[in-house]
């Protein structure tokens, strides 16, 4: 096993791009990728796929028109369909596929088709046949086809494409963004389209446009030739530079940056955004933005720029892998159904066994079952922490300290509703229908002193409004 390039994110060292993973000789595919449904397999034991055949199908029974379908990663032979423990800790089965034959899309040149030409029902229908699915949530992963449908039929003008993470602890989506920005702009085109030409607000880390400032000022104190060497700018730090970080030039939509200040925990949550774009944008059709809008991250974007443009199904996701357990850190481009496990050969091997690992953020994130669980489609992010990284999970009784009330950013009442929903004291239906204006941040559970699962429980409650 040959280590990736280390790219550590130590201060003056920080994470800039993104390599390729290496090929694991059998990756094993969960059949399910996001909440709303379940997948029914097309696929058996012995059966020989190529890279990109749907090997699963949305079920009928799930009620969704454009349910996102699955496809095999790598070409090869199926050895099995096998129980498995999803990263989100769901049961479920998978395809488990041994490498061998040519690959279909990996190392081939890419085709480029004209979207625009194309209607808006066609590109829906291609987004589900490619599988995408939308992670700007990524404890509620949705096939972002149904997304578009739903939205579309809501009257919804407005597409929300968040330029930054959303867990503090997490930097996938801040590199893609600056790696890969003219990748998401069209990806956010074509999916403005879908939805009806809607209005388009990229949400973006507010100190991207000060880097920018800082660039253009050393460009100006130096020579042409000293600034070309010295000074490189993102796809995005150009776009922000070039059309005031307001427009985007010759844009087919109305386009604006908003910047968010995303020092300020929460800062990458539909209610939050909206109130950042509230503050920076009067006109219409900005000001029509609802968390009805549908909103997006630069995963998603690339995925469906990749699907639609490029016609390459989702097989590969961005990983950004760290912890203190590893020996280096990196974002890595891997197949889906990659275990944790080979990430950390990948970054070196294990220094020493993780007593967790964590996926998609230390903020937001859930513990992995096992250093066998499989890369899915909304894994952004793993760590693997040594034990003194993990604190006591030992859950005491409510003291009725108050502080889940002082750190909600929403100004809700989290015990009231966590007391609710366990069974205890009983709320009234006005905090009841308080709990959809949760953002699911989770700053109630950090710091609450009796280690309590208050985000978890008002999470319940916005789904059945019952006790848990």
């Amino acid at each position: 096993m040959k280590m990736i390039p280390a790219i550590y994110t130590s201060e003056g060292n920080l994470v800039k791009g993104a390599v390729n993973g290496f090929l694991q000789p059998v990756v094993t595919v969960p059949l399910s990728h996001e909440t709303r449904s379940r997948s029914v397999c097309l696929v058996r034991q012995g059966d020989r796929v190529r890279e990109g055949d749907v090997i699963a199908v949305p079920s009928l029974n799930a009620g969704e028109r454009y349910g996102a379908k699955l496809h095999a990663s790598v070409p090869g032979i199926v050895e099995d369909i096998v129980p498995c423990i999803s990263p989100n800790g769901c049961e479920e089965s998978a395809v488990k596929i041994r490498l061998s034959g040519r690959f279909s899309y990996l190392g081939k040149k890419r085709s480029f088709e004209n979207w625009r030409a194309l209607p808006a029902s066609v590109i829906v229908q291609r987004i589900a046949d490619a599988g995408v699915i939308n992670t700007f949530d990524t404890t509620e992963p949705v096939s972002l086809a149904s997304q578009i449908d739903e939205t579309g039929i809501k009257g919804r003008r407005v597409l929300v494409v968040r330029l930054y993470d959303d867990d503090p602890k997490r930097v996938t989506d801040s590199v893609l963004s600056k790696a890969f920005f003219k990748d998401i702009q069209t990806g956010a085109f074509i999916v403005s389209r879908a939805l009806g030409d809607a209005a388009i607000v990229f949400a973006y880390d507010a100190a991207e446009m000060q880097k920018g400032q800082a660039e253009r000022r050393e460009r100006t104190a130096n020579t042409a030739h000293e600034a070309k060497a010295r000074v490189t700018s993102s796809s995005m730090q150009s776009a922000l530079q070039a059309f005031g970080f307001d427009r985007v030039k010759d844009a087919p939509v109305p386009v604006c940056f908003v910047p968010v200040d995303i020092t300020e925990y929460p800062a990458g949550f539909r209610n939050e955004i909206i109130d950042a774009v509230k503050k920076s944008v009067k006109e219409k059709p900005f000001g029509d933005i609802s968390p009805e809008c549908v909103f997006a991250d630069a995963s998603s974007m690339i995925a469906v720029h990749n699907a639609v443009r490029c016609g390459v199904p989702c097989v590969e996701q961005y990983v950004y892998v760290s912890g203190e357990c590893v020996p280096a850190a990196g974002l890595m481009k891997v197949r889906i159904g990659t275990t944790m496990r080979f990430l950390a050969e990948q970054c070196g091997g294990l220094k020493r066994h993780p007593a967790a690992v964590i996926i998609n953020g230390l903020m937001l994130g859930s513990f992995a079952a096992s250093l066998d669980a499989p890369v899915t489609k909304y894994v952004k992010s793993v760590s693997f922490l040594p034990m003194h990284r993990i604190p006591d999970q030992r859950e005491l009784p409510c003291v009725r300290c108050g502080e889940c009330r002082v750190v909600c950013p929403r100004h809700l009442s989290p015990d009231i509703l966590y007391r609710h929903a366990s069974g205890g004291a009983e709320a009234s239906k006005e905090y009841i229908e308080s709990a959809a204006l949760c953002s699911g941040c989770g700053l109630c559970n950090s710091v609450c002193p009796s280690r309590l699962s208050i985000s978890q429980a008002i999470k319940r409650i916005r789904y059945s409004g019952g006790p848990i």
